[in-house]
């Protein structure tokens, strides 16, 4: 009777775990941190579009327009200036993620790594929880064969919405994304500039907003070693999306999304992450 148990245990965990067979290129969320924490990825082999194309499977988020940079306050607080998007940005996190361990309950700990809904393909300001966000969404969009993109994750809302005395603090900047390479997925070859840093909002803050720019490149750039920033919180607070455009001539953005997050109990693992702990 306890092997039925276990086997019946098991048997969940697995199907948990399982991708949707309507992921559709979004489907290898399960490989995506060790891809993006590899580097460059070089050899990739995708099959090639004429034209510009968006490599993924629309999922059932037409309807409600999305929120303008206005709107949402993006213009201002991340850009200072209107721009107006030429592709939509689709941002889809992983189906299923591992439930973080209650740091502060000891009793808990052997809960921990198991699994829990994620939050999937997301519409832009709509709410995501860090634990769903523990690990690099999924992006598409129109993108241009022979054209390199950078994305961008920031919070404008660092440490609070009501005085963002650390804003910006910067998440992730992933660069020279072939835009024949789509989507961007860890295994696009493009470069993490920045390592990504999920959703970590301090307890007692509220809710953040974690805004996604995409920008086309001139051309492939060669960035300095300097810019680069591993799994530490060093280099990410006060940081200038709109500086750094500036600096390598990425122009305005060419499109946006984000979302929105508040404190829970995977903050205190990513927090322990960055210390090195």
């Amino acid at each position: 009777e306890m092997r039925g148990v276990i086997l019946t245990c098991c048997l969940a965990v697995a199907t948990a775990f399982a991708p949707s067979p309507l992921a559709g290129n979004f489907g290898r969320l399960g490989n995506i941190r060790p891809a993006l924490r590899s580097g460059p990825v070089s050899g990739v082999a995708r099959t090639r579009h004429a034209g510009p194309t968006m490599q993924f499977i629309f999922g059932g988020l037409m309807g409600k327009k999305d929120e303008t940079p206005e709107q949402s306050g993006i213009v201002p607080d991340v850009w200072p200036t209107t721009f107006t998007p030429t592709t939509p940005l689709r941002v889809k996190f992983s189906n299923w993620v591992k439930a973080p361990v209650n740091l502060k309950n000891p009793t808990a700990f052997g809960l921990g790594g198991t699994p829990a809904k994620g939050a999937g393909e997301i519409k832009a300001g709509q709410v995501v929880t860090p634990t769903q966000a523990q690990s690099p969404p999924v992006l598409g969009w129109e993108g241009a064969p022979g054209a390199y993109y950078t994305v961008v994750m920031t919070d404008p809302d660092a440490p609070t919405r009501s005085s963002p005395s650390a804003r910006e603090w910067v998440h992730w900047v992933r660069v020279n994304i072939p835009g024949d390479n789509l989507p961007c997925d860890g295994k696009d070859g493009g470069d993490n500039l920045k390592e990504y840093v999920g959703a970590a909002p301090p307890a007692g803050t509220g809710e953040h907003r974690y805004v996604i720019l995409l920008f086309k490149q001139p051309s492939k750039i060669e960035f300095p070693e300097s810019e680069r920033v591993p799994l530490v919180e060093i280099g990410r607070p006060k940081w200038s999306c709109h500086k750094f455009a500036e600096e390598f001539g990425l122009g305005a953005p060419i499109g946006f999304s984000y979302f929105k997050a508040s404190y829970d109990n995977y903050c205190l693992e990513l927090y322990a992450a960055l210390r090195g702990d």
